[in-house]
């Protein structure tokens, strides 16, 4: 099992969890919740209120729907997710953001969406830049702590306001970096082949290896019509979709490429059992 799995797993048995804020993912009772409101008075009332034991409206914790589960908060969730997965980053969402944990970070559209990645919303406060994290699962799905009210929750990740993702080092194993607008390389130019050869042509600059405007807008084409965002670069399912369609036009190509071939030797054949003509000098 590798890494996103680990991690993919983990988020997925804590699904209905509860949210506390402060909670780092001991078994949610009264006195835990306690311990909480100690530690963090100004939170001490939502704690208090999302708890039916402490908020009076029962005297025990039966039938509560986080009885015998964990608690977390949103920073301690996505720490404990990585750590499962033998990776290690702060607590709170701004002093994780702002960790040297990253291979790679940035606004939300540029995520990858076939990996596991680190979610952030941004809070617009310059001295705490990040109000809430969570973790995009690869497949569309993220889940989060989510509040005291909603507890860890999962759904489609365009559902809620993301801003940012960031890729732990842990798991840039393997990764293939974007090619993104602006690139001069050869993988630019292997990216407008696969273009071309799906169709969408580049009839100004061809495959120069320069990732420009007109390939943008060949690109964005082909994200469009495959059900893809439309983003100024090429991550690894773009790449790998782009190659599984060249390969279902190669033997189209092929077979014309051969026809051509054999076409050739039959007229170069023929010439060859053509009698020679005798020049007026011999």
């Amino acid at each position: 099992m590798n890494k996103e799995e680990i991690i993919r797993q983990w988020a997925e048995k804590n699904m209905g969890a509860a949210y506390v804020y402060g909670g780092t993912g001991r078994r949610c009772t009264p006195e835990y919740r306690t311990e909480c409101m100690a530690q963090y008075p100004t939170h001490k009332a939502a704690i208090e209120a999302s708890c039916p034991v402490l908020s009076r409206t029962q005297d025990n914790c039966r039938s509560c729907r986080y009885e015998g589960k964990a608690c977390f908060d949103c920073a301690q969730f996505t720490r404990r997710a990585l750590e499962a997965a033998g990776m290690s980053i702060p607590s709170g969402a701004s002093s994780q953001w702002r960790s040297d944990s990253w291979h790679r970070k940035g606004g939300i559209a540029d995520m990858p969406r076939d990996r596991v990645c680190v979610l952030f919303r941004a809070s617009g406060d310059n001295a705490f830049p990040m109000a809430h994290t969570g973790i995009y699962l690869g497949n569309g799905q993220s889940i989060d702590a989510r509040s005291h009210a909603q507890g860890v929750r999962l759904g489609p990740v365009t559902a809620y306001p993301w801003t940012h993702y960031a890729i732990p080092h842990g798991l840039a194993d393997g990764a293939i970096p974007l090619i993104a607008q602006g690139e001069r390389s050869g993988r630019v130019k292997t990216l407008q082949a696969l273009l071309i050869a799906c169709g969408y042509a580049l009839p100004r600059y061809g495959a120069d290896g320069a990732f420009g405007a007109e390939t943008l807008k060949a690109l964005n084409t082909f994200q469009r019509e495959n059900g893809l965002p439309e983003v100024p670069h090429a991550d690894d399912t773009t790449m790998a979709l782009l190659q599984d369609m060249a390969a279902k036009t190669a033997p189209e190509t092929t077979d014309a490429l051969l026809r051509r071939v054999q076409a050739l030797e039959s007229r170069l054949a023929a010439c060859k059992s053509c009698p020679q003509k005798v020049g007026a000098g011999a």
